[in-house]
């Protein structure tokens, strides 16, 4: 059960179109022909995912049902966008980077503009990164091609024994085109005309404090997401993999696990296209 519950919690990854940190989304060309048909934005259009949270030696546990849904047009910036919907809070990580958050198509891209946060173990709230533009994938990129990147540094405050240290959390986002799949086996179910790709975190997290810095959590990718996306219908699985390791003294400090390591499975089930 407390698994679970930090599985939550965790997955608290939601895109909103109202957020003020940094960030530098990384400039595209986006005039690349024909616009892609491997998500159709067409407002009533809805996905629904069976959520499973993943134990190595076990039997999925299952999670819940994500329903996610594009409701109206929006304009973000003198931009028409798809705003993206759930009917509740979304348990799944696919459905969080989506909710409340505009979605457009810009040729072969599909293009997000909005706020990716992503509640971190210990920290207040959540990390929070201002995403504008930010290409989620790339119908004509060539495997293992970066699609997208955006970093910066945030800045929080963690309590230990009535003390406040400054944190600088940095941060690195990217998406990068993974194979394409001439067909695709998902829940039973085989979806031909299959494109992967892959979304990537990476947090470094210090602090100083009189002069001297320490480092709570060295550089590394602590999420990495594989979405695979089907040929007129849009993302039809999603794999998600959290994980990150701390020097356990300094995680004693601070009241947090030293180290976490949780997997999450997404398979769509029913769908609509208009």
């Amino acid at each position: 059960m407390k698994t679970k519950l930090l599985f939550s919690l965790i997955s608290v990854l939601i895109l909103s179109s109202c957020s003020n940190s940094d960030s530098n989304s990384a400039q595209q060309n986006l005039s690349d022909g024909i616009p892609t048909v491997y998500m159709p934005l067409t407002n009533g259009n809805y996905w629904n995912y069976d959520v499973q949270q993943v134990t190595t030696g076990a039997a999925n546990t299952p999670v819940g049902i994500d329903h996610l849904f594009i409701s109206n047009d929006t304009l973000i910036s003198g931009t028409t966008y798809k705003k993206m919907k759930t009917t509740a809070v979304p348990i799944g990580f696919f459905s969080n980077t989506l909710r409340n958050n505009g979605v457009r198509i810009s040729g072969s891209s599909l293009l997000t503009t909005g706020a990716f946060n992503l509640a971190f173990p210990g920290l207040a709230t959540p990390i929070q990164i201002d995403l504008n533009n930010f290409s989620f994938f790339k119908e004509n990129a060539s495997a293992d091609t970066e699609i997208s990147s955006t970093t910066g540094t945030l800045h929080q405050t963690i309590t230990s024994g009535g003390t406040s240290y400054p944190l600088d959390i940095d941060y690195t986002l990217r998406s990068v085109a993974q194979e394409t799949l001439p067909s695709y086996l998902s829940n039973g179910i085989t979806y031909p005309n299959v494109k992967k790709t892959r979304l990537i975190l990476n947090l470094k997290i210090s602090t100083s404090s009189t002069g001297i810095t320490a480092t709570l959590l060295s550089d590394q990718t602590v999420l990495t997401l594989d979405e695979y996306f089907a040929k007129n219908i849009g993302n039809v699985y999603t794999n998600t993999f959290f994980h990150y390791a701390i020097n356990s003294s300094i995680a004693s400090q601070f009241g947090i696990p030293p180290t976490i390591s949780l997997t999450e499975e997404e398979f769509l089930t029913t769908y609509n296209i208009n």
